[in-house]
């Protein structure tokens, strides 16, 4: 579906327009703004450029002009130089009138207007055409500051959450990626998969940087301007780059993919933040700076069909764990049933846990990776849990011994229960994850988060040696 929410901004900005020309005053049409500018200069250069945005739509939806014929866009700076000394000597008796009249007809253009020609501008440096609520809002808010009028500033947000959208949808596609598919090519003659998805990696990682300059470059109580790189300057910088993945992506494979999801985090979290102190200007003249989807986008929708196109069939996933699983809870369930509470107390070796610390210490894991799969699975699609430091696993096992130690003296019973409801809950849960879950990754990576029985052999084997020594001495 077209976005078509710059309509609604647009509406409230003539709104907004409207009640403020309803009120004005001839003494207050006179006040000086600075510059040279007063407010019936301003109103008069507002409704001009409406004027002038509407003749350019006239002649777009007939079919004459197009919106990146750039010789008209640079017309437009020198008509505006051309006519400020004259906008401050126009008469003030119909000035109101004509701001609001070029509004309205201006925005019932735009509102016309087919979705192939909206979905052309949004999002490129003819966005202007669109969100012509960001033009007028900017001499709104210097007339009512100059007339001491306090008027609340919607900030227009929604490039926040199409910037998560479209990481959602990245992430998606970098979830399943395979080696194989980083060699597929996005378009006749075009990049492959990894040349795509590096190229989106390095200019958000590049906006990044841009905009973590301006922060630390502006001054104080002065919202941040990253800098823009010129377009001409693109065609230098995209092909060596291309080509520079190319020598790479072999050695890197679908670590790519994760890089390029790292890259529109960071950045995304670095516009959110400063989302509220964003000037209307900006969010016109640099969209690309901030609403960073409109560039993934593109090329996720490369990488998408590529996929679709020149993907062999899925090889089905392994999940022989899951028996793996079932046959170590089995020995799990036959070596408790067969235990004594003198049994929990015996040490497999000198310094060593006892068999009730090593029941309690497999409980414990058992309960803990279930509770990550659950956190994960609910947090995103695909998600899987958390990397866990060895540094941490480490403290967390020289720690417990003694809680596990005192379950097991006092209630051997339960510990024995507890061991075994611990192992079939982590169990049930890993058989029954979505599709979306990352098996093959995770297996890759991380095999016992899937396969329970690495952990539960690797005790269990140490300590049926040590039941079967104890009871045949």
């Amino acid at each position: 579906m077209t976005d078509r929410s710059f309509q609604h901004a647009n509406d409230q900005a003539r709104a907004r327009l409207a009640r403020l020309v309803a009120t004005l005053t001839p003494a207050q049409l006179a006040v000086d703004l600075g510059g040279g500018w007063t407010v019936a200069s301003a109103l008069t250069h507002t409704g001009f450029w409406d004027r002038w945005q509407a003749a350019r739509w006239t002649e777009m939806l007939a079919g004459r002009w197009s919106a990146q014929d750039e010789s008209v866009i640079a017309a437009e700076h020198l008509a505006n130089a051309a006519l400020d000394p004259y906008w401050a000597g126009i008469g003030s008796g119909r000035i109101v009138a004509l701001a609001l009249e070029a509004a309205t007809e201006l925005d019932a253009l735009i509102a016309g207007a087919p979705d192939a020609t909206v979905e052309a501008l949004a999002g490129t440096p003819s966005a202007y055409l669109l969100n012509r609520h960001r033009h007028r809002g900017e001499h709104l808010d210097q007339i009512e500051r100059a007339l001491g009028i306090v008027a609340p500033r919607a900030v227009d947000r929604s490039f926040v959450a199409r910037n998560a959208a479209s990481r959602q949808r990245l992430a998606s596609i970098v979830e399943c990626l395979r080696e194989s598919d980083m060699a597929l090519i996005t378009e006749e003659g075009g990049w492959t998969v990894a040349q795509a998805l590096a190229h989106v990696a390095f200019w958000d990682r590049s906006t990044a940087a841009r905009w973590r300059a301006a922060q630390a470059a502006a001054d104080e109580g002065e919202p941040p301007d990253p800098f823009q790189i010129p377009y001409a300057l693109l065609d230098g910088l995209n092909p060596p780059l291309a080509e520079m993945v190319d020598a790479w992506s072999g050695r890197l494979g679908a670590a790519i993919g994760r890089e390029t999801l790292a890259a529109a985090a960071a950045v995304d979290a670095i516009i959110e933040s400063l989302a509220d102190s964003l000037p209307d200007s900006l969010l016109a003249e640099k969209p690309n700076l901030v609403g960073r989807w409109t560039h993934r986008e593109a090329h996720i929708e490369q990488v998408e069909r590529a996929l679709a196109a020149g993907r062999p069939a899925a090889a089905p996933v392994d999940r022989s764990f899951d028996a793996r699983n079932e046959a170590s809870l089995a020995r799990l369930r036959e070596f408790v049933g067969g235990l004594s509470a003198a049994d929990l107390a015996l040490s497999s070796g000198e310094g060593s846990w006892t068999v009730g610390q090593t029941l309690g210490h497999l409980a414990f894991w058992d309960r803990f990776l279930e509770a990550r799969w659950r956190a994960a699975v609910a947090a995103e699609p695909g998600g899987q849990p958390t990397f866990l430091p060895h540094e941490l696993a480490d403290l967390i096992n020289d720690g417990l011994p003694p809680t596990w130690l005192a379950f097991a003296s006092s209630s051997p019973e339960a510990a024995m229960a507890e061991t075994l409801e611990a192992a079939q809950a982590v169990d049930r849960l890993i058989a029954g994850l979505p599709e979306t879950a990352p098996v093959e990754a995770v297996l890759a990576d991380r095999p016992a988060l899937l396969d329970r029985s690495i952990h539960r052999l690797e005790h269990l084997e140490e300590l049926q040696k040590v039941i079967a020594a104890h009871r045949g001495a």
